[in-house]
């Protein structure tokens, strides 16, 4: 048993460092976006749409994979799409044209179209209580890269060419893959071959629940203005207010520590804890971190306290959020894993595009970021309460459901 689970561990952790190492290939290079649209004669608006695109390459493939790796395994798809990942990592410098980089980007975005292959695996292999907590603990990869991937980008364009950030990815996934090779479980029950009327109707049932559905969106909905956060804020930070990298560092280092010690006080809990009640907390806080944050941004420093809150607060609910969602549908793992990961990455591209059209609009002030926060801040308050409400009212009911295998 204790053998066993060691060898889970090292597998989640060299999943850790593949998500990681996907959304380092996106925040390492974020402090060169401004020299890298120079160096291609394009504008600003193009270093949200570099993000875009990255994301949108992630929501490509999942409704395929979740019926692949049904019918022959988690793994096999799991360590092809990390090889995939780095044969587009190694195309990206060498981009000529703008349109040639944002397409490169697009491809390399595809590699977190596996990330869920991952997350799917952990949800079935662990309880409810482990899986949240594990949940929330990768969910800090998400984080950790704004926080670290601007130093480390930062830091490699004084010395190099922006090119050498992909260098980085590129032995970090390959690492990843490695470890992933040797650790992830090989003994799974492989499912028949399932017909395309039955995949079909699997997807219309995933598709037609309607906590599922919410939930995604209210999670996509919720990270959305930290997303656009890490494409806008070398343009609003460095562009538009004239800050140093210094500053930029500073601002995303304490706007996303939030996030990490959220989940780090998950971590301290025991089992058993409700998870409508982290839901509600971490509404709460969101909520005023967004109105905050929309009332002084014509004071940085206030402006990232309270972004700190927000991010605080989505620490709290996501992890809990993404597992009742998950939880509900009473279809496959891998399917309903692959249609959360398809949605939710559709989602946030198009709100990331909306965010950098509203900012573009208003030359990339604080202010217009701010500000398209506090209406968003207060619709993602009322649709977390009212989700966290409705599950509570069919808990009797649910605990009494068969589960899905």
């Amino acid at each position: 048993m204790f053998e066993k689970r060691k060898h889970l561990l090292y597998f989640s952790l060299f999943f850790i460092l593949y998500e990681l190492t996907v959304y380092l290939s996106n925040d390492m290079i974020m402090p060169a976006m401004p020299q890298v649209v120079r160096a291609f004669a394009a504008s600003n608006r193009m270093i949200g749409l570099s993000l875009s695109l990255f994301i949108l390459g992630g929501s490509m493939l999942q409704i395929f994979l979740g019926p692949i790796a049904d019918r022959i395994g988690k793994r096999k798809v799991m360590l092809a799409g990390v090889a995939m990942y780095l044969v587009a990592t190694l195309f990206v410098p060498f981009s000529t044209t703008i349109a040639q980089f944002l397409t490169a980007r697009f491809f390399q975005g595809m590699g977190s179209c596996f990330i869920f292959i991952g997350y799917a695996a952990i949800h079935e292999l662990f309880d409810d209580a482990d899986a949240v907590k594990l949940t929330a603990m990768l969910s800090n990869t998400t984080v950790f890269a704004p926080l670290i991937g601007p130093v480390v980008g930062s830091a490699v364009i004084k010395v190099a060419p922006w090119e050498a950030i992909f260098g980085i990815g590129f032995v970090l996934g390959t690492i990843a893959w490695l470890g992933l090779f040797t650790f992830m479980p090989r003994a799974e029950t492989i499912k028949p071959r399932s017909d395309l009327v039955s995949i079909r109707a699997s997807y219309l049932t995933i598709v037609r629940n309607k906590k599922f559905m919410s939930g995604i969106l209210i999670a996509a909905m919720a990270i959305t203005p930290l997303t656009a956060w890490i494409g806008l804020s070398p343009v609003i930070i460095m562009e538009h207010m004239g800050k140093s990298y210094g500053t930029y560092i500073l601002y995303q280092l304490v706007i996303f520590s939030g996030f990490i010690l959220s989940t780090m006080a998950i971590q301290k809990l025991g089992d058993g804890f409700s998870l409508t009640r982290l839901i509600r907390q971490g509404a709460g806080l969101a909520v005023i971190g967004m109105l905050g944050a929309g009332l002084v941004h014509q004071h940085g420093h206030l402006f990232i306290v309270c972004m700190f809150i927000f991010s605080a607060g989505f620490g709290l609910f996501n992890g809990a959020l993404i597992r009742l969602s998950l939880t509900a549908t009473g279809v496959s793992m891998n399917l309903t894993s692959s249609a959360m990961s398809l949605l939710y990455c559709v989602y946030i591209a198009a709100g990331v595009e909306i965010y950098n059209l509203v900012c573009a609009h208003f030359n990339y002030s604080l202010a217009s970021y701010a500000l398209f926060n506090v209406p968003l801040g207060l619709l993602l308050g009322a649709c977390l309460m009212r989700f966290a409400r409705q599950h509570d009212e069919q808990e009797p009911a649910l605990a009494h459901s068969p589960q899905a295998e």
